[in-house]
């Protein structure tokens, strides 16, 4: 490392865009994040103001990946990743473009003030859905629904 680069970590993903592409390869975390103290993770990276974010396929080719077209993203989280304290639930949304997912998002906020509409509407632009063995980051401006799972 030098005084104007910082060494990034290497974190396997499947991108989904909303188009129907799937892109998988890796993208680059940086071992700082900017607003918490330890390691930056893939909803720090697609929640901080830059529009882009550098991606490397399987196969080794570079490019750089609008953030506005990615709906979810799907990975196995690291030993320092922790989801928030607060209630648990289990929903289902469904994005344009027909792609659905099921998991369990995290609500931490205030009591009476602690309804899926409140998580949904007041969520960073992408928010963490914890699935089947992996997490993904869902990006809520492409959700068109979003329910408790089990009701259709």
């Amino acid at each position: 490392m030098n005084e104007y680069r910082v060494d990034k970590q290497e974190h396997p993903v499947a991108i989904f865009l909303s188009d129907g592409l799937v892109l998988e390869g890796v993208v680059f975390l940086s071992p700082y994040a900017s607003s918490h103290s330890g390691t930056q993770s893939i909803s720090d990276l697609l929640n901080e103001k830059e529009q882009f974010f550098p991606f490397r396929s399987n196969e080794g080719a570079f490019s750089l990946v609008n953030k506005e077209a990615v709906s979810h993203i799907r990975y196995l989280p690291t030993a320092e990743e922790e989801m928030p304290l607060g209630e648990r639930k289990e929903v289902r949304l469904h994005f344009f473009g027909r792609e659905s997912l099921q998991g369990v998002v995290v609500i931490d906020l205030p009591r009476g003030k602690n309804r899926l509409v409140d998580f949904i509407n007041s969520a960073p632009p992408f928010f963490v859905l914890e699935g089947d063995g992996c997490q993904y980051v869902a990006n809520r401006t492409l959700i068109c629904q979003i329910a408790p799972a089990g009701t259709k």
